[in-house]
């Protein structure tokens, strides 16, 4: 199951306006940094990230450290389901880390500590749980909650504390819980939450509840008092987000990126529109503590 089967060059391509159509799910990189005057600016011309699965999907990045950067692909021409690639983004190289031919891996994330992560596994028999694997690839992986289904996205938010997104059975609508690895009570935090769940630096959640089909919120909620409270409302129909150093966050709205700061802001406001390099909606972004940017890509 998890091994190393490839370790190829992994060129970073400058996008040329109207010259390259993206792939479905294509990755570009950026680079931010804050102004002498505390605001922040990103670069304008993106690089292309993806040419290793030109044509395929490549999805969810999450960086495991500044320059390592685990995603969701599916390499194309290779198998029908999705595998966890590892880019080095220094030593510009790839790594399988799975090779799954009956299940598909989702939504790497690191764990805590830093020897173990966990992705959501679609099994053969089509149930969706979580599981954890070494970073070392010592061993095939073993489940983290065994006896919870229907897992779609998951946040760390302490060492045996989680957030899960719970795909809502049929007519259901999903939900978002919070459950730990000590028998902790699973308690129910939203219904209709959105896909994206980051854990804060104050031990907070972060995440978006669609409160109609119109109306979506950015809120965050304490594990240690269940308090909710609404950072602000998110552009019509985003679910993705980003943070950044500073405590601003960051999403994509169609070719545009977003930036809202809590204290300064009043709206959400554009920081640069990538639509001459034929990007049409951004989706996924990661960042990390030097500014780098991830985004998905169509």
């Amino acid at each position: 199951m998890p091994r190393p089967v490839l370790a190829l060059a992994l060129l970073f391509f400058t996008l040329v306006s109207a010259a390259q159509r993206l792939d479905r799910h294509a990755l570009i990189m950026l680079s931010m940094t804050r102004g002498s005057d505390a605001r922040w600016s990103v670069s304008k011309i993106p690089k292309y990230l993806s040419t290793f699965n030109v044509g395929g999907y490549n999805n969810q990045p999450s960086f495991f450290s500044d320059n390592e950067l685990y995603i969701t692909a599916q390499l194309y021409g290779d198998t029908n389901q999705t595998d966890i690639v590892a880019l080095d983004l220094v030593r510009r190289t790839i790594d399988r880390v799975t090779a799954t031919t009956r299940t598909a891996e989702y939504s790497p994330t690191l764990m805590p500590g830093g020897e173990r992560f966990s992705a959501v596994r679609v099994e053969e028999n089509g149930q969706q749980r979580l599981w954890s694997f070494p970073m070392d690839r010592s061993d095939y992986g073993q489940p983290v909650l065994p006896k919870i289904y229907g897992v779609g996205y998951h946040c760390w938010l302490r060492d045996t504390l989680l957030a899960l997104f719970i795909v809502g059975e049929e007519t259901q609508p999903h939900y978002l819980v919070s459950t730990g690895l000590k028998e902790q009570r699973t308690k129910t935090i939203a219904s209709d939450p959105g896909r994206c769940l980051l854990r804060l630096p104050d031990g907070q959640l972060a995440f978006v509840q669609k409160a109609t089909k119109q109306t979506w919120y950015l809120k965050t909620w304490n594990p240690d008092t269940g308090v909710q409270n609404i950072i602000t409302k998110m552009p019509p129909g985003i679910e993705d987000f980003a943070r950044l150093p500073d405590g601003s966050f960051i999403c994509g709205q169609g070719s545009k990126l977003m930036l809202y700061t809590p204290g300064s802001s009043t709206d959400w406001e554009a920081l640069y529109d990538y639509s001459r390099f034929n990007v049409t909606n951004i989706s996924r972004l990661a960042v990390n503590s030097e500014g780098r940017l991830i985004l998905v890509v169509r």
